[in-house]
């Protein structure tokens, strides 16, 4: 492996993680506290980042600096991270119309009983 090799690893591993987490290279360059060229340049490969440049990376994507140069990196195809998001966006609609009919039901008890001691 040479060095152009693990600048392209990390290059692709950025561009993926950040895709994974649906973020832009504008947010991510904030979360990391860089500028968006720098962040350009070196998702193409351009620029090599300081070690504590690639910390505050690894930091925004949530995940550990190694991770950024795995040659093989555990990618989560888009079909499984879409599904993911409906389940959560399903379970919420589910949730708030769980509690939405359990407070209902309760302000109907607590009126029949203020309506009956009377």
């Amino acid at each position: 492996m040479t060095g152009v090799d693990l600048r392209q690893i990390l290059s692709k591993n950025i561009k993926s993680l950040r895709s994974q987490r649906s973020l832009s290279q504008v947010e991510l360059a904030e979360k990391a506290d860089i500028s968006i060229p720098f962040l350009s340049n070196i998702e193409r490969s351009i620029k090599w980042p300081h070690p504590e440049t690639l910390v505050k990376i690894a930091k925004a994507l949530d995940v550990e600096v190694y991770t950024l140069f795995q040659e093989k990196m555990l990618q989560q195809p888009a079909i499984v991270i879409n599904t993911l998001n409906q389940f959560k966006k399903d379970i919420s609609v589910s949730l708030h119309k769980t509690v939405n009919e359990a407070i209902a039901n309760s302000i109907k008890i607590i009126s029949s009983h203020c309506i009956d001691n009377t």
